[in-house]
């Protein structure tokens, strides 16, 4: 078994933000095809109960993507906290959608279709560019990106793991961990967050600066998954919240 990086065990105190891809899962050629270990959401859903509710997944994901990797339930902030949703249900946030998306879509689905192993992650709030089977046509996507969105500057473009994020200004990680730690069962613990990429880091940065810890799984946990869900199953053997998966 892989062994975690020296790190501070989880209290049952602390508020609990995740990310999801490169954080909790591998990266695979496409996002419909990554693996869920099946010891992942026992673990999850036992990590959440013992931090009195205080659990939410933070990812660039739609909101039923990430319930059908997970299953429902979990508080959630879905494409980068442009949706966030509390454990029972309730829509906390919910953005409209940005009409200029669809303009830069039909040229985008055009350039994928023509470019064997890229493909468009189309989304209500944003549009990933994924180049992963593909590497070669990181460069050429990326600049066409940018000409299109170039007329539109209240577009963000970000670079992720082999892949291009395309989103609206105004939302981000760093926020919608703010706005879950401003509601119960969140308020008044200690915010740690674990991350691994450009768009993570807003959120790293606001669990710092509320008094908690933003972890990078590169910086932080020797860049494997498996050490983060390793660190998560040993701080709740630790903590007494159950045998671990």
């Amino acid at each position: 078994m892989i062994q975690c990086l020296p790190l501070p065990a989880l209290s049952r105190d602390c508020a609990l933000f995740l990310d999801i891809d490169g954080t909790l899962l591998d990266f695979s050629l496409s996002p419909d095809r990554v693996f869920v270990p099946p010891e992942l959401p026992p673990l999850l859903r036992r990590l959440e109960a013992w931090l009195g509710g205080a659990l939410a997944l933070l990812s660039g994901r739609k909101l039923a993507d990430i319930d059908a990797l997970f299953g429902p339930g979990f508080a959630a902030g879905a494409e980068h906290g442009a949706l966030l949703r509390a454990a029972n249900g309730e829509m906390i946030v919910e953005t409209s959608p940005n009409s200029t998306l669809a303009v830069l879509a039909a040229p985008l689905r055009e350039a994928v279709a023509a470019r064997p192993g890229t493909l468009l992650e189309e989304k209500s709030f944003g549009l990933t560019l994924h180049w992963r089977a593909a590497p070669a046509m990181a460069g050429e996507l990326t600049v066409l990106a940018g000409k299109l969105a170039a007329p539109h500057p209240e577009l963000l473009l970000l670079s992720a793991h082999e892949a291009l994020e395309i989103r609206p200004r105004g939302t981000d990680k760093g926020a919608a961990l703010e706005t879950f730690m401003s509601r119960q069962p969140f308020a008044g613990r200690r915010p740690i967050f674990v991350g691994d990429d450009v768009t993570d880091e807003p959120a790293i940065a606001s669990a710092s600066a509320m008094g908690g810890l933003g972890l990078h799984v590169a910086r932080d946990f020797g860049g494997a998954t498996q050490i983060v869900r390793t660190w998560l199953a040993e701080s709740l053997e630790q903590g007494g919240g159950g045998a671990t998966a």
